[in-house]
């Protein structure tokens, strides 16, 4: 099976797992082109009869600021729908991907960013990287794939990691559950793959209706009619002119 050629991110393989860098930016922030590719590539990974286990990484020294708030003030308000639905789709496919997924989390990954390293069943922090959900400081509403899957890794320690919006060094990201390891950066890709490569040793068929069975309950909370009506308000605050004038606020230089 042909891999699909992308532009924002890179696809390479090592043995039976297929290796996906984030390559959009210094930042490799999430805009609709590199979300899209996200999915393409999980999508790839479950037809292709050669590929056992997805690996994430970012290129550079930065695993992801998060969703391209550029574009986002760039475009009019319905760029913001469609880029929502975008990463709703791009963390589910992933939370849901029944391959084994790695994430090697090798620099700042920070809001939309921490949430993608969120979907993946390893989750592997370099030493000296920093993660955490930070939309509450750029005055942004969480969209509820993001929370529900937060509280699916997270448990207890979400909702103050939420509302915190504090960034976490990495031996504390393991402790409130965003990673699952620590490991110094030279070892991280190496360690990735491997820990890939040991979880497609397990059936694949079982291992996919594990994974169903156990996070069934975070979709379905995801796709309950409250969350839908809730979602809508979350969309309404995106596309506030008070919010759009918040995000200005961010990205204009300081004196």
């Amino acid at each position: 099976m042909d891999a699909p050629s992308f532009k924002r991110t890179k696809m390479s393989r090592v043995g039976r797992t297929t290796v996906l860098a984030l390559a959009s930016d210094k930042v490799n922030a999430l805009d609709l082109e590199v979300l899209r590719e996200i999915i393409a590539a999980v999508e790839y990974c479950e037809q292709d009869p050669e590929t056992d286990a997805l690996v994430l990484t970012g290129e550079g020294s930065v695993f992801s600021a998060g969703l391209n708030v550029n574009e986002v003030l760039a475009n009019d308000k319905g760029y913001t729908d469609e880029l929502l639905d975008t990463l709703n789709e791009a963390l589910i496919r992933v939370f849901m991907c029944p391959l084994p997924t790695v994430v090697a989390i090798n620099g700042s990954a920070i809001a939309g960013g921490c949430l993608l390293a969120c979907a993946f069943d390893k989750r592997l922090i370099s030493e000296g990287a920093r993660i955490g959900v930070t939309e509450l400081r750029v005055g942004v509403s969480f969209p509820v794939a993001a929370v529900e899957l937060l509280r699916h890794v997270c448990g207890s320690h979400a909702e103050q990691l939420m509302l915190s919006a504090d960034l976490l060094d990495a031996d504390e990201a393991c402790r409130r559950g965003l990673a699952h390891q620590c490991l110094p950066p030279s070892e991280l890709q190496a360690a990735a793959t491997a820990a890939a490569e040991q979880l497609a040793l397990l059936d694949g068929r079982a291992y996919g209706l594990a994974k169903t069975s156990v996070r069934r309950i975070a979709l379905a909370a995801i796709e309950d009619e409250g969350s839908r009506l809730l979602e809508r308000q979350v969309r309404d605050h995106w596309r506030d002119d008070q919010t759009r004038a918040s995000l200005e606020r961010l990205l204009k230089p300081k004196a």
